[in-house]
């Protein structure tokens, strides 16, 4: 098959690049369980020892990443983790050597079902690769819809790679540069691993959407195995649970009911309501797996407190160090599903005191969360020491969640009499009533499961055992939290979307107990000791409701896969038919042409160099194709809200920069450029044949000294 150029060169780069992942998502953490003995590390099998390598060393890695580059640099992280990935040959050479020398065999633990996992785990980096990378024809590049969250992320980490840690905000320069007021752990992990072997930091970044989705798998193992204890029937309900992953809520049945009775367009977004979304795993994966690893770190965290009670001292001291470095990386990963986890462990360990009588597991979670704040002072002081300004009030707030749009509800006569004199409170008891509704079709299948172990008459009565009653109160804890706090920086509930995720895993680990019940009832596994501790009993009409839900979710699932990959490339196709404007409908070919601009102007100017960009887009889109392909300081981000002040910096200045560098794109002279550049510290301009300013052939595009000059792309020196 013959791959165009560009793409072929993501897909390569991408490959390449979740190999270089090894040292950072592998060894650090077969190291620190190997030489700590974790819970008899080293009696354990290779391919349990792989499982528990993954999650360790995304705690690991990304705390000592960040640590360690502040402390030193950002190459003694990629010293760091080369230096691990040759101790790790070294032990298992030294393990190997000593097997042979005793006479015993390295237990590998491949068989049963080691194929069918290997094969599921490269449809993920298929899947994952082809969902992510740019489709190249005819002087077009189709992107993925997923670089509306990639774009900036990417920007991000080339701004570690060119400024250290703290990374300097590359998307706005008042004055002075300013260190980025975000949580960026996981783009230091991404430059580190782009560093040594050079690699794209977009293809890295699609690598690590590969690695998180492994790490998923991984932790779902060591619960399955550790924390429910599934025994004999532990490989098959694996698969079962990652196979669930492909589950999502009813959105497709949401988005066919508008198609065909109220005749809308088919929707171009990935859930069904934005504003409230219970985001798919899929979704999630490809789109911001920095939220996921947080939540992988968090609930790593608790599975090491859970078994402490069974281990010696030293083994204690361990998972509490780890614990640390666990609950430190998930905060500098994402602050908010951390801080949903702090509330949510705070209501568990009252819980277990209380009602459970145990006592040491929330004792370590909570050794282990102090010793992570200490990992965290240095952190924790940039936020508190910083001249930005969080760009929306405080950082949380109360409100009842929306999910079910209220606009039909409020027409109605009780509440349009109860808005006239309380308007907010209409509101609120609008979206509260929805609420049930709303997240019966955002969570599908798995609102089914969490009222089948809510509801004891619908699991047979059946008694729990203190892990499932566990996921089940951290489940039921978790809805009202997502459901009444958000998030009050960005318009965007950013709070509820990621604390849902740990809403979301415990109902996947109890989901895959629950059907294997069923299984068992209808005698479709091989044994008897398979169904072992499951004796759940759902009515028929529930299991056949069950069931109709899977095959939607999965259908939802699909579709939107579907218009991750294609939503673009049918809406710059629309547009071009239907609106007669030079800009719509050329979003691809923008692409193309600024992907071949910026690799050459890479090559031709210092990486510390500020560039400029046309700030002005009202296609959001154009402007993600610029955040894309600019490796390097921008003065403003857009012109519009704070001009990118939103990550780091003094919003003052951005009214003015915001006037004068749009003038300059819309017409502007030679000198006029000189001025402004001087003026605010930019030394390169990119004008690209859609903006208006190209069309001048008596200004700053065609006068000024170019460090790029092709036909649709010009790269302007105005430092003189």
């Amino acid at each position: 098959m013959n791959v165009p150029p560009i793409t072929a060169e993501q897909i390569a780069a991408s490959l390449a690049a979740i190999l270089a992942f090894l040292p950072a998502t592998f060894c650090t953490g077969y190291l620190s369980a190997w030489f700590t003995n974790l819970h008899g590390f080293r009696q354990r099998s290779m391919v349990e020892r792989v499982f528990w390598s993954v999650p360790i060393s995304l705690a690991v890695s990304t705390i000592a990443s960040v640590l360690i580059g502040k402390a030193i640099s950002l190459a003694a992280v990629s010293v760091f983790f080369l230096a691990c990935a040759v101790l790790t040959v070294a032990t298992l050479g030294w393990e190997w050597i000593e097997l042979r020398r005793s006479g015993r065999k390295l237990i590998i633990g491949w068989r049963p079902l080691g194929w069918t996992a290997l094969i599921i785990a490269i449809a993920w980096i298929f899947v994952t690769v082809l969902s992510l990378v740019d489709f190249e024809s005819n002087r077009q590049l189709f992107m993925s819809l997923a670089i509306f969250d990639h774009a900036p992320r990417v920007n991000w980490t080339e701004s570690v790679l060119r400024t250290g840690i703290p990374p300097i905000n590359s998307f706005y320069l008042y004055q002075h540069p300013v260190s980025m007021r975000y949580y960026y752990f996981w783009y230091v992990v991404c430059a580190a691993v782009a560093q040594w072997p050079h690699l794209p930091a977009r293809a890295v970044f699609i690598a690590s959407c590969v690695w998180t989705g492994f790490g998923l798998a991984a932790l779902t193992g060591l619960y399955l195995k550790h924390f429910l204890v599934t025994g004999i029937r532990l490989r098959e309900q694996f698969l079962l649970a990652i196979s669930l992953l492909a589950v999502t809520g009813l959105d497709i049945c949401v988005n066919l009911v508008n198609i065909v009775f109220f005749h809308g367009p088919a929707p171009g977004y990935l859930n069904v309501w934005r504003v409230g979304q219970i985001t798919s795993w899929f979704v999630s994966l490809l789109w911001d797996p920095h939220h996921i690893v947080s939540m992988l770190c968090c609930m790593l965290a608790f599975l090491l407190a859970w078994m402490d009670g069974k281990n010696s001292r030293r083994v204690r001291i361990a998972s509490v160090v780890l614990i640390a470095a666990a609950l430190a990386s998930a905060f500098g990963l994402s602050i908010y599903v951390t801080f949903a986890f702090f509330l949510l462990m705070l209501a568990w360990a009252a819980w277990q005191i209380t009602i459970e009588r145990t006592l040491r597991p929330a004792l370590t979670l909570a050794a282990g969360g102090a010793c992570a704040t200490v990992l965290l002072l240095p952190y924790l002081w940039e936020l508190t020491h910083t001249v930005s300004k969080l760009g929306g009030g405080s950082l949380f707030s109360f409100s009842v969640r929306e999910t079910v749009p209220p606009t039909s509800l409020l027409a109605s006569g009780f509440f349009r009499h109860l808005e006239a004199g309380h308007p907010l409170a209409a509101l609120n008891l609008a979206k509260l009533i929805l609420l049930t509704p709303g997240y019966a079709v955002e969570m599908g299948f798995y609102f089914l499961v969490f009222l089948i172990y809510m509801i004891p008459a619908w699991r047979g009565r059946t008694p729990l055992t203190s892990a499932r009653r566990s996921l089940v109160f951290i489940s039921a804890t978790s809805i009202p939290l997502i459901s009444l706090v958000r998030s009050g920086v960005l318009e965007t509930n950013d709070f509820g979307w990621r604390a849902a995720l740990l809403l979301q895993f415990p109902l996947l680990l109890l989901a895959s107990d629950l059907i294997t019940s069923w299984r068992c009832a209808n005698c479709k596994l091989n044994a008897p000791a398979n169904c072992a501790g499951l004796t759940y009993k759902t009515p028929g009409w529930l299991r056949s409701l069950a069931t109709l839900t899977i095959l939607f979710g999965i259908i939802s699932t699909v579709y939107q896969a579907l218009m991750m990959r294609f939503t673009l490339p049918l809406v710059d196709a629309a547009h071009a038919r239907l609106v007669h404007d030079p800009v719509a409908g050329n979003l691809a070919h923008n692409a193309y042409i600024s992907y071949l601009g910026y690799a050459q102007l890479d090559a031709t100017i210092s990486r510390d160099a500020t560039v400029q960009a046309n700030p002005d887009n009202a296609n959001q889109f154009w402007q993600l194709v610029d955040w894309t392909g600019i490796n390097h300081q921008t003065v403003i981000a857009s012109d519009k809200q704070g001009c990118g002040s939103e990550f780091g910096g003094d919003p003052s200045g951005c009214s003015a920069m915001a006037a004068a560098v749009d003038s300059l794109f819309k017409n502007g002279t030679a000198e006029q450029a000189r001025i402004t550049c001087h003026q605010f510290g930019i030394e390169y301009l990119v004008a690209k044949i859609y903006d208006a300013a190209w069309n001048d052939k008596n200004g700053w595009v065609w006068k000024l000294s170019p460090a790029v000059a092709d036909e649709e792309f010009r790269a302007l020196d105005c430092r003189q």
